[in-house]
């Protein structure tokens, strides 16, 4: 249960070589193969984010994703030669932001480009306060604000297809409705049902279906701070469990340890269900769309159980 700022510096610092010698043979302006195929290079900090850019782009952009193992645990993150060189040759590059991604920064820094646009989905949604949720793929209701920049941003590097980018991004909007209905649905059958969650990698999943948190908040703070979570803190969690006072434990199973697998079993012990929810694009699900579908039908379910 760590979290995506810490301990990346070994993987990072390697990435930022390979960076340096792949900025040492590359021209600041975009590769000469990108220039005579016509096609926008991207590169997305998460597979999430691009798998929308491509649908947006379509056969207009080449996107790399860095980080996209389904099996493994996303903040460990390490960079390859070929995310080097992909981000080299970056015209735009998109990342999440609220420091779920800030090893970008590093890899960005090895490799400057005077006419690569840098943007975040936290610029890009305008969110601010104290400590906000950095799993902004999670709000599915205002992802169209993130597809129509996405569109915005290719018109602009090529403006001969901007009609394409702009149908694109509409016809991704209407593909999110069976998603939102699901959620309306649950809001709708189970007002105010209290969840638990190891993470909160699906809290805005939970806001939009009116859903509410039967644990200690304060337990999640801990872990993504890399903190070990406090004594009550953790009984009180297990207890929840325990009673039944929570409906479903929403478990993420890309980011485990002796503690989140203690309270997995614990719910199962229980007859809690548990619905697992992944930080990166699972092989299984074709699309973006195809897997938030998925885990909100499996919340659904489960609530009903």
């Amino acid at each position: 249960m760590r979290t995506p700022t810490r301990s990346l510096t070994v993987a990072v610092a390697a990435a930022a070589l390979a960076l340096t010698l792949v900025g040492c043979s590359t021209p600041s302006k975009s590769s000469p193969a990108a220039s005579s195929s016509g096609v926008i290079g991207v590169v997305a900090g998460e597979n999430f984010w691009g798998d929308i850019v491509s649908q947006v782009g379509g056969s207009h952009v080449k996107v790399t994703s860095i980080v996209s193992d389904p099996n493994a645990d996303p903040h460990e993150y390490e960079a390859s030669a070929s995310d080097a060189a992909a981000l080299a040759n970056a015209q735009f590059v998109l990342e999440n932001g609220l420091g779920y991604d800030d090893f970008m920064a590093k890899l960005l820094k090895a490799s400057p480009k005077s006419d690569r646009v840098v943007t975040s989905v936290a610029k890009i949604l305008k969110i601010k306060g104290a400590s906000p949720n950095p799993h902004l793929w999670y709000d599915i209701p205002r992802l169209p604000e993130v597809s129509a920049a996405i569109a915005a941003e290719l018109s602009k590097r090529d403006p001969a297809h901007k009609a394409e980018f702009q149908a694109n991004a509409q016809k991704f909007d209407e593909s999110l409705k069976p998603i939102t209905d699901v959620i309306a649905k649950i809001k709708s059958k189970y007002p105010g049902a209290p969840v638990a969650y190891t993470e909160r990698v699906p809290g805005y999943l939970l806001t939009a279906a009116g859903l509410t948190l039967g644990m200690p908040a304060s337990f999640t703070t801990a872990v993504e701070q890399g903190n070990d979570p406090s004594a009550a803190d953790t009984a009180s969690f297990l207890e929840s469990i325990k009673n039944k006072d929570v409906k479903v434990l929403l478990y993420n199973g890309q980011v485990t340890d002796q503690a989140t697998d203690d309270i997995k079993k614990t719910a199962t012990d229980a007859g809690v269900p548990v619905v697992g929810v992944t930080e990166t694009i699972p092989t299984t699900d074709k699309d973006f769309q195809a897997w938030q579908l998925r885990q909100a039908t499996e919340l659904l379910k489960a609530l009903g159980n």
